[in-house]
Parts: structure tokens; C-alpha cells; sequence
């Protein structure tokens, strides 16, 4: 059985696109990965790139940001939190919009799981 988000270790980087005060829970890991989410209430799929985790939430790159608040379904293709395909419920509590001249996508957007 692999280990559920709640489940992960302690030691982990900071994000580049963290909001200005600290307000995570647990310490964030860097990992790359393909990641979908769908808005819970309209059923829209966004394709996007998983910059960041933790044992509480994540952080992705988008080309569609959903609103603070907003409870979403990300679906994660490599997770890191398992061998297979995840899918974690989540609501948003943090976005911001990026430079695409450092970036893949024109906004991050930082999630806790629900």
C-alpha cells in the first residue's frame, strides 16, 4: 500500500511561487509532473504542470486560474505520492499570475487537500 499525502516526510524545498507570508503546514518537495484539474461545481478540464508538494497540498503551473476558494480534482499522471495515477480533491487557496518568459504557463496555483 503506498502512502497517502498525509503520510509523507518532513524535509522538503521552498516554492518560487509562494505567497509573501508562510502559511504552509508542512515543508514542500520539488517534483515535476503532468497534472489535470477539473472545477468541481462546472466540470471544466485545464491541463496544467505540477511544480511542487507536500503532505498537505501543492502547487501548480495553468493556463486557466481558478478562483481562491474554488474546490477542484487534480489528477496527477507521475505522482509522487505513488507508483500509479492520483486523483486528490482540493481547494484553491492561493494564485498568482506568471512571466512567461519564466514560466510554461501564465499562472501558479497553490491547493490544500481536502
Amino acid at each position: 500500500m503506498e502512502a497517502s499525502p498525509a503520510e509523507l516526510m518532513e524535509d522538503e524545498k521552498t516554492s518560487q511561487y509562494a505567497p509573501s507570508k508562510e502559511l504552509r503546514e508542512s515543508p514542500r518537495f520539488q517534483f515535476n509532473s503532468a497534472v489535470m484539474f477539473e472545477n468541481y461545481l462546472s466540470g471544466d478540464y485545464h491541463a496544467g504542470r505540477m511544480t511542487n508538494y507536500s503532505r498537505t497540498g501543492m502547487c501548480f503551473e495553468t493556463s486557466q486560474s481558478p478562483s481562491v476558494g474554488t474546490e477542484i480534482f487534480i489528477g496527477i499522471d507521475k505522482s509522487p505520492y505513488s507508483s500509479a495515477y492520483d486523483v486528490f480533491r482540493a481547494k484553491v487557496v492561493w494564485h498568482q499570475e506568471l512571466s512567461l518568459e519564466k514560466a510554461s504557463y501564465p499562472y501558479a496555483v497553490g491547493v490544500k487537500y481536502c
